[in-house]
């Protein structure tokens, strides 16, 4: 039997990086995003109809530039 080594002076580049995410959780997360746009433009058409000392009692303080404040976002 013979053994061969096979000696580099430098290193293998990188391979490229395979994504984690499969199909499935990829368009899962593509129905979360739009369910979650939907919500956002409900509240907002509906707002209207709540008093604004209503929504400053509450601490209602989202806007649709900054939706941090709902209690569905991530």
């Amino acid at each position: 039997m013979a053994v061969a080594t096979l000696r580099m002076p430098t290193t293998l580049p990188e391979t490229r990086k395979v994504s984690t995410k499969g199909l499935l959780a990829r368009f899962y997360d593509a129905v979360v995003e739009a369910r979650m746009r939907a919500a956002v433009r409900e509240i907002a058409m509906h707002r209207h109809l709540i008093p604004e000392d209503v929504l400053q009692k509450t601490g209602y303080t989202a806007t649709l530039s900054d939706d941090s404040a709902f209690p569905f976002t991530k």
